[in-house]
Order: C-alpha cells, then structure tokens, then sequence
C-alpha cells in the first residue's frame, strides 16, 4: 500500500469528499420513489436471489416456466420461526435485525504435526436501518456490525500456516466489523458504500464460497495472506463503488486504508476509529456477469479482478506479516507495490427439476502475483456445488474443492535454505482437497460434516522441520442465522 505518511495526508480528505457526496446525491433523491430494482430484491430475499425483472427495468428478465408447481418438500426437521411480527413491528420502523453463530470443530486424525480436536467460534450481531422509512432518504441504509471470534487455529496442527478454517483470527477479539451508509441511486444502477468496511462477499468470492470450512470462504488464501487489507471480520476505513449497466453485469471498485497495526493487535482493534496506524491504501477492483434463477433457467458468474496495494513492507521481524510464522535470516524491505489478478467462473450445468433450485454448479478460479514479495504466488481452486442432491432435502448441499498453492520464491527459498528447515527439499506447492455436506435442520440452523486432506501442508512455516508431507482431518460446521431461525424479515444489503 502507500507509506504512512502520505496516507496521513490524503485519507481524511478522500474520506470525507466521498461521504458528503454520498449524502448529497441522497438528499437530491429524496423525492424519487424507491428503486424498483431494490423492491424486487427485497420481495426475492428469501430466495437470496438478485432481484428479478420490474417494470421500470427491462434490462433482466425472468426465466423459466410460469405454470405453477405442486408445493416442494423443504426437508427441514423442526421450525422455530416465531418471531415473525415482533420482526414485521420493527421492520415498519425501517429497523431490521440480523446476527450468527458459526463453529468450526476439526480433529487431526493423520499425518500433520501432531493429532487433536480444535473449536472455533464466531458470533456476529448486526442491525440495518432503512433511512427511507426513517429519514425519506431513499435508497439508502445504514449498516452496523460487531463481531466475537474465540479459539485456537486449529489447522496448525496438520502444519499448515497459509490456509485456516474461516472463522478463525486474526486473534480472539470482540470487535466493530462494520459500520457504513450504504447508497443506492439511479434506480439501483450505482450503489455506493462509505465507512468501516471490508472485503467480504465484494470480490473474489462466490455466493456459495461459505459451504466449504476454509478460506475458500469469502475470500481465498491468496486475497487474504498476499496484501495487507482489513478482511472479514476486521474493517478500515474506505468506499466501494458499483456500477450496474445492466442487472447482470457490473464493475466494482473500492480503495480501503491499510490498517495494518488494527488487524493485528487486539489491544486496537475494532473500536478504534483512527487512523493514527494506517500505512497504505488497497484498491481491488472486479468486472462481471452474474445471473439467478430470475434471469436464467442455469445460473452462472463469470468475472475477472485484480488488487493493488502500495502499503510497503519491511520482513526484517516476520518475512509474512498475516502468517506470523517466519523470521528470516535478512531483511527484506520495499516500498515497491503488491499486485494480484484472478478470474472466476461458476455455471449451474445440472438441474433435476426445473420446478426447484436443485442442481450441480461447477466452478472454478485462477489467481496470480503480479508483482511483490508474496507467501503465495499462484492459486488454482476447481470443485463442485450439489444443492440438494436429494429430492426430499432441498436445502442440502454438497460440495468438493480442490485447491493448488504454489508457493512464493521467497518463502520457499526461506525455508529450504535455512537451519530451522531442517532440510535442503522443501516443497514449493501445498494442495488440498476437501469434502463437505451442509444439512440443513432447520431454516436458519445448519450442521456440515467435512474431510479434508492436505498434500506438503507446511507453507508459512507451521512446521519449522518441515517434514510434514502431508495431514488428513475430519469435523463438522454448525452455522445458525438468525433472522431465518426466528423469521425475521431481513433488509437484503446489495453488493
């Protein structure tokens, strides 16, 4: 990212010249009725669809057939949806309530380090507020989050210190994640987000990234540990941008301060709103093409991205700040840029019945460095979405990844060449290839087993020997939502 001097200079000014226009640009459509592309979302939310096709909108239309279909099994087991008007009373008011639970319990059962059950546990309690019900602002919303993370890094045990499970880190802390006046003008076509924000569910990811137990949620390895951004659950200071020219197709852009000192050291996360520990700015940016079910009898994304983050580096302490894990034999210093690219593409290819939303999706991802001293140079990630491999669980869903790591020169050349190593052979890949099925019980509460095993699982350094070739895990997820466990109407937060 950028020193820390010129970000000192320039972010107040950047920061506040895009929340006046942010509010600006709200206050001039105050007397404009409320985008009927949002209200199509809003009525498709229980779907987690993209809104489907108004009538002040043409540019997506609905597909798919229009005769109607005997009622589907759900397959859930029990049902504690009893908040429904006590939800539907607040949301009148423009106040609509959301918050999780996630945890995360593996056990090394072969291979790695050393054999082991770990836990780990997030819980996130959020609110979004409708400024049009409560202000006239419309097309406008107000999104606020905190966020508890507690547990031990559990993958360390298999030896691997460039891949965890997602709710772990970057310590244990209760923390502000998000805090952000979310803006949608133009009849949704430009949507602008101004705060503390972060990364998540904005770039690089797939809706269904979060059925998988490790960083191929949200964000891959490869966005997470190769720049110096504020991820999920830690937020900085920034604006996202996006334009829609039609309802399927988009750009994206943000630019978020480098909070390097935030995301690390608890004793400052969070609640500090400073911008005393910025050092840099990270700028991804994404072009692309997504449809739903509303759109497309065989929905698909297709995008492409990169990042650019100039915040400089000095490895002199650890060579892989995010890792924590290596401190090499010589610095290594430079205010030289870090510059990553990737393109994605997910396809629904297999449909049972055209009456449900059952079917496989394939999908798959490239990542490369283009410039930087990085832990990761390439990723390759490939696998499969089933949703609803059987017809009486509509709301399961199967999935398999397989993912390809080639490690950064510097790393490996740190790791073969020094006396911690241990040896002359160090790997310069890890792979890793894992199974998980999400059953769904009951809405809101879901439990997914998984299996995971890993090829040359010491990237990073979690094993300073590095004679680990290779580490195999079980466990399971149990993920709650809130509003869909008590029937909470939701305010759908548009990226």
């Amino acid at each position: 990212m950028f020193n820390r001097n010129t970000m000192r200079g320039r972010a107040p000014a950047w920061v506040g010249a895009v929340t006046v226009a942010v509010l600006a640009l709200g206050a001039a459509h105050q007397a404009q009725a409320q985008s009927a592309y949002l209200n199509a979302l809003l009525n498709a939310r229980n779907d987690n669809d993209q809104p489907m096709q108004t009538a002040q909108d043409s540019s997506q239309a609905p597909a798919g057939s229009a005769v109607a279909s005997a009622p589907q099994p759900d397959g859930y087991l029990f049902n504690l949806q009893v908040g429904k008007s006590f939800g539907q009373a607040l949301a009148n008011q423009g106040i609509y309530i959301d918050g999780s639970y996630i945890n995360i319990t593996n056990s090394v059962v072969g291979g790695g380090v050393h054999t082991g059950t770990y836990s780990d546990g997030d819980a996130t309690l959020g609110i979004n507020l409708d400024m049009g019900k409560i202000a006239g602002i419309q097309g406008a919303q107000v999104h606020f989050y905190v966020d508890d993370r507690q547990g031990p890094n559990g993958y360390a045990a298999t030896g691997n210190g460039l891949d965890n499970n997602f709710v772990y880190g970057p310590n244990d802390a209760f923390r502000l994640t998000e805090l952000d006046w979310d803006q949608s003008l133009l009849n949704d076509h430009i949507r602008i987000l101004v705060g503390r924000i972060n990364d998540l569910g904005d770039f690089d990811t797939f809706d269904f990234a979060c059925n998988f137990v490790d960083y191929t949620c949200a964000n891959t390895s490869f966005f997470y540990f190769n720049n110096a951004n504020s991820a999920d659950p830690v937020s900085a200071w920034g604006g996202r941008v996006t334009f829609k020219p039609t309802l399927q197709t988009y750009f994206r852009i943000a630019a978020e301060a480098a909070d390097g000192s935030g995301f690390y050291n608890a004793s400052n996360e969070g609640w500090n709103l400073s911008m005393t520990h910025d050092n840099g700015v990270f700028v991804p940016l994404e072009v692309g093409y997504k449809t739903d079910f509303s759109s497309s009898k065989y929905p698909s994304q297709y995008d492409v991205g990169g990042f650019y983050d100039n915040t400089g580096y000095n490895y002199s302490g650890q060579m892989f700040a995010k890792t924590g894990a290596l401190t090499p034999l010589a610095s290594i210093a430079t205010t030289a840029p870090r510059e990553g690219v990737w393109a994605q593409a997910s396809q629904m290819v297999y449909r049972p019945d055209m009456n449900s939303k059952r079917g496989i999706t394939l999908f798959g991802e490239v990542e490369a460095m283009v410039n930087g001293y990085t832990p990761i140079q390439d990723e390759i990630d490939a696998g499969m979405v089933w949703q609803g491999p059987f017809a009486q669980r509509p709301h399961d869903n199967l999935n398999i990844v397989g993912e390809y790591y080639k490690l950064g020169n510097e790393l490996v050349n740190y790791q073969t060449g020094t006396v911690i190593a241990g040896n002359s052979h160090a790997a310069n890949s890890m792979e890793i290839l894992q199974v998980t099925y999400n059953a769904a019980i009951a809405p809101g509460i879901s439990i997914g087993p998984f299996w995971e095993y890993i090829v040359n699982p010491d990237g990073g350094g979690a094993d300073p020997n590095g004679r680990v070739k290779n580490a195999t895990q079980v466990g399971g997820m149990l993920q709650v939502a809130l509003p869909d466990l008590l029937g909470l109407p939701t305010l759908a937060r548009v990226n």
